[in-house]
């Protein structure tokens, strides 16, 4: 699979969970995330332009996934533990 670029965002409410955008999409349009998890209502960027490959490994995250929802959905909503780090 190729490398994605994306849009990473923060939940406010909740810091310890993320949303993976295709880089350029406005989060404020999607309605989706926050139907399926209230805290995705309000978020803010937490890394713009992040490319990266999805056979890599990063700590605590299962990148193929987050890269097969951006390639179907258009979006990807993922957490990570306080002792790991979302794609640093």
């Amino acid at each position: 699979m190729n490398r994605v670029t994306v849009d990473l965002y923060q939940s406010v409410t909740d810091p310890e969970k993320f949303l993976a955008l295709p880089t350029g999409t406005d989060p404020t349009v999607l309605t989706a995330p926050m139907l399926f998890d209230p805290d995705f209502g309000e978020v803010k960027r937490y890394r713009q332009a992040f490319e990266f490959d999805p056979e890599q490994a990063y700590a605590g995250v299962d990148a193929a996934k987050i890269a097969a929802d951006i390639l179907t959905v258009k979006w990807s909503m993922y957490g990570r533990s306080t002792s790991s780090a979302a794609m640093d």
